[in-house]
């Protein structure tokens, strides 16, 4: 079956990955300099280039009420006001770049007053507030769900119920982050890039019973990460 947000055309000559290893200072000085005289005179290049700039992080939000199905701790009121006035400026690490399709889902993590870009198989503490951010090159329709140690099926972002609509763009934050509870083990994380706003509450009840069913027009990718 085809898939809607796959076949969105790119409406750039260069492609989304040398643009965006251009913006971000990557390219040698005559890959570099081959781009920029191309964007001089190219409007399509330009226009694409300009969507792509990264942007710093709106202020964290956590949650202070998580539906029961969540399983989450709640935040004691100075930790949530710490969090709350963080900002993050989001930059790719270097050389890790999008495969494929070129949708990607990044996690950060807040753990005290340290704030890390976490990768997968990444060790967390109960108590860390994680956020994530997601890689598009066509404006998709975004969700976050998660299955913990327990076999509890969440859903980290949004907190509405269907998939929200994110622009493109490379690393384009979440508004909304979560105060991990006091559950241990390995935590797996799917994130959902659509077509359209597809309901979410069928997929997390599908994750808990050992899958999940990839809506028409959607894109997954998966990991996970470890709490302990």
């Amino acid at each position: 079956m085809k898939n809607p947000l796959a076949q969105s055309l790119w409406p750039a000559c260069l492609s989304a990955l040398q643009l965006d290893r251009y913006l971000l200072g990557e390219l040698s000085g005559a890959a570099a300099e081959e781009v920029r005289a191309h964007l001089d005179g190219c409007a399509r290049c330009k226009a694409a280039a300009s969507t792509m700039r990264p942007e710093p992080l709106p202020r964290l939000r956590l949650l202070r009420a998580p539906r029961p199905r969540w399983h989450r701790a709640a935040a004691a009121a100075a930790g949530l006001a710490a969090a709350a006035s963080l900002v993050i400026v989001l930059r790719p690490a270097p050389g890790e770049r999008p495969k494929g399709n070129g949708i990607a889902l990044t996690m950060y993590v807040k753990h005290g007053s340290e704030v890390r870009r976490a990768g997968p198989g990444e060790t967390v503490a109960p108590g860390d507030s994680v956020r994530f951010a997601a890689t598009t090159p066509a404006a998709a329709y975004v969700a976050v769900l998660s299955i913990d140690p327990r076999g509890h099926g969440s859903v980290y972002y949004p907190l509405g119920p269907r998939a929200e609509s994110v622009p493109a763009g490379a690393d384009v934050p979440l508004p909304l982050g979560t105060r991990l509870d006091a559950t241990v083990g390995e935590e797996k994380i799917v994130g959902l890039f659509c077509a359209s706003p597809v309901e979410l509450d069928p997929l997390r009840a599908r994750l808990e019973q050992g899958g999940i069913e990839i809506p028409d027009g959607c894109q997954v990718t998966q990991w996970s990460f470890v709490k302990r």
